[in-house]
């Protein structure tokens, strides 16, 4: 059989993320997020004692906290050679499991050469132990150490993509983005990144590193190596999928964006027949006024949540390229060294970046529209009101002119009678004068109308 179906001490790893307390979310939503973050660490075996360490820890103040304190793992459980580490990187869950296969009663067939093959068994172990998707994301490593000083690590590289079966239609050539010698090792990143109208799930990455023979180089020598290696990628993983996560989430906000835009125009559309109807329905407009109004509350949420997922791009992606240079400093070389992961950056530049940035100025015209809208349709109703109003205070004039002129009348109608014999006369003196007071408002009300008709 080819060396290239070979490996000593394959590992397979799983760096998965989740939000821990995302914007807006309340308590109840934190203490969701907690719990099921914990089940993944703990499983079933998962206690409220447990619950109430991981939110004890989250107290300390620190950008990167290990969440089990000194203990630090999680081993598997027996015969499996793995364990859970982990940590919260700010507002983010992350989570480290790591497995290379079953424990061996002897030390020597530990680093005895295995077959690939077992790397798919090593994954499904892996999802099993998980169990709940990653809210975020998630990246794979694999490594292990060639068996000969001749193997070709391309075609081991290869067969060990094809054997994880990682990436729907696997195609090598598709997915690898970069490929470098690093720390003296072979590394190949390969990546499937969702559809603008997919999701999270459908984000495919693996990272695979190929250590040397190297004349039988000891694996205890390289798994040093590795474990330095791992806390950097903790980080570098956790921005690269948070990137990826916010463009997804920025294309369901562009959706329901346009799906409110389309409700804007249609608002808009019909505004010109209500403002130049022969007669202004006034409750049309004002329920008109009430929906623009919501459409423009929901609007502007939707609008202000794409911002913040422009912003998340922008500075997950300023963390990601900072970090790049971080591991290669850390692990003894130069700055420059471990930047061939930078493809992700440039591609992320070119297309999620420019993306939401356009997004955002154009959907942000059709507030700019409503707003107008708003306007418009507020105007009107004020107009609308004030007819109103001047018509009752015309009437309530009229009234009162009527009034003032009875009492006038009355007033020098009395002056030039004599008392009244009886009661009656008396009041026959008010209805007349009443009387008067009426026709007189009457005429007063034509007289104002047609003024007012003249100035028109």
């Amino acid at each position: 059989m080819s060396n290239e179906n070979w490996l000593i001490y394959p590992t397979v790893d799983l760096f998965v993320y989740d939000l821990a307390d995302g914007i807006g979310q309340n308590e109840d939503k934190i203490s969701q997020n907690r719990a099921q973050f914990g089940k993944k660490i703990h499983g079933d075996k998962f206690s409220t004692s447990q619950l109430d360490n991981l939110k004890q820890a989250e107290t300390e103040t620190a950008d990167y906290i290990e969440l089990l304190g000194d203990k630090k793992f999680v081993a598997f459980e027996s015969p499996l050679d793995g364990y859970a580490y982990p940590v919260k990187l700010g507002d983010t869950y992350a989570a480290q499991f790591d497995l290379s296969g079953k424990i061996e009663s002897d030390a020597d067939n530990k680093f005895a050469p295995k077959e690939i093959d077992c790397l798919e068994w090593l994954k499904q172990q892996v999802i099993f132990r998980v169990n709940s998707p990653a809210t975020i994301g998630q990246s794979w490593l694999v490594w292990g150490q060639l068996t000969a000083n001749d193997q070709d690590a391309l075609e081991t590289a290869k067969n060990c993509y094809k054997k994880l079966n990682l990436f729907p239609n696997a195609k090598w050539d598709r997915d690898l983005k970069s490929t470098k010698k690093f720390l003296n090792a072979d590394f190949y990143e390969l990546w499937l990144p969702p559809g603008d109208r997919g999701n999270i799930s459908q984000n495919h990455h693996v990272l695979i590193c190929l250590f040397p023979y190297n004349n039988g180089q000891a694996i205890a020598e390289i798994s040093k190596t590795i474990a330095k290696l791992y806390v950097n990628l903790m980080r570098l993983f956790a921005y690269r999928n948070k990137v990826i996560w916010a463009y997804t989430q920025s294309r369901q906000l562009k959706a329901d964006l346009k799906d409110a835009a389309r409700t804007i125009q249609q608002i808009v559309t019909q505004l010109p027949n209500q403002v130049n109807a022969p007669k202004v329905d006034l409750k049309e407009l004002q329920q008109s006024l009430v929906n623009a109004l919501t459409i423009f509350s929901a609007y502007a949420n939707y609008i202000s949540r794409l911002e913040e997922q422009e912003n998340t791009i922008k500075t997950n992606l300023k963390n990601y390229q900072r970090r790049l240079e971080t591991i290669g400093k850390d692990m003894g070389n130069d700055a420059e060294a471990f930047k061939f992961l930078s493809s992700f950056s440039d591609f992320a530049e070119e297309k999620y970046v420019w993306q939401v940035e356009a997004d955002n100025r154009g959907l942000s015209a059709g507030l700019r529209l409503l707003e107008n809208a708003i306007e418009t349709i507020e105007g009107i109703i004020e107009i609308e009101r004030a007819k109103i109003d001047r018509t009752l205070n015309l009437t309530i004039g009229t009234v009162g002119v009527g009034i003032a002129t009875s009492g006038v009348a009355a007033s020098v109608y009395a002056g030039q009678i004599k008392p009244p014999q009886n009661p009656m006369d008396a009041n026959a003196v008010f209805g007349l004068s009443l009387g008067l007071g009426v026709v007189a408002g009457v005429l007063g009300a034509i007289a104002i109308r047609a003024i007012g008709k003249k100035r028109r």
